[in-house]
């Protein structure tokens, strides 16, 4: 996925930030900027003072960490070490592809309606780390539902699928389990008949032997 650098960067001017505008990796080095646009969006899940104002490198870090783990997270990016690492760094291209990643996500969200209400959360779905390939995004927003690359489905339906299919696996689990125990009582069973069966030959066939013997002891008396 790619948008025009200029189209971002009037994307990012719509914004009120709290610090002038002068160099977009470095500006957003600390994370703070991103947070205050994310706010706008997402207010219930942002708190702005968990972010402070810092030149520091080891502070940037943090102030990406939590924002990473704090708000990103909820919104399904998670954001590599490496890529936190380039951010802190004011790597340039970095913030772009964050960037253009987060404004995806508040548009097909402003789109379905959802203005400013948080419990209707963008997500990447089958993604575990954000990806920066070209091509169409798997999205899928909690009560709504998007067509894209045939990979979106209802949230509502897809959790309802998700459970479903976890309480299929536990029955699973527990009918195998079940299956391993009366194999294995079979098993006892059938070496238990296998004994009896032994035991009622040796009965039957003693008397047998006993009559056999005295046979021969009156034929050889005769």
């Amino acid at each position: 996925m790619h948008i025009d650098p200029d189209e971002l960067y009037r994307w990012v001017d719509a914004h009120t930030i709290t610090r002038p505008k002068r160099n977009l990796n470095r500006d957003f080095s600390d994370a703070v900027p991103l947070a205050e646009i994310l706010k706008q969006h997402f207010p219930k899940l942002v708190d702005i003072h968990n972010y402070i104002p810092t030149l520091s490198h080891t502070q940037k870090l943090v102030n990406w960490d939590v924002l990473n783990k704090k708000v990103l997270n909820k919104l399904n990016m998670n954001l590599t070490k490496k890529i936190r690492e380039e951010l802190a760094k004011s790597t340039p291209g970095a913030i772009e592809k964050v960037l253009e990643e987060i404004k995806a996500k508040i548009e097909i969200k402003d789109a379905s309606g959802d203005h400013g209400d948080d419990t209707k959360i963008i997500y990447l779905e089958n993604s575990s780390e954000l990806s920066y390939r070209e091509g169409v995004i798997p999205l899928k927003i909690n009560n709504g539902v998007k067509t894209v690359d045939k990979k979106l489905v209802p949230s509502d339906l897809y959790d309802k699928m998700e459970k479903e299919l976890q309480t299929q696996k536990d029955t699973i689990a527990e009918l195998t389990q079940k299956v391993d125990h009366f194999e294995k009582l079979i098993g006892i069973k059938d070496e238990r008949i296998k004994d009896l069966s032994h035991q009622l030959q040796s009965l039957i066939s003693t008397p047998e032997e006993n009559t056999f013997q005295k046979s021969r002891f009156f034929s050889n008396i005769l």
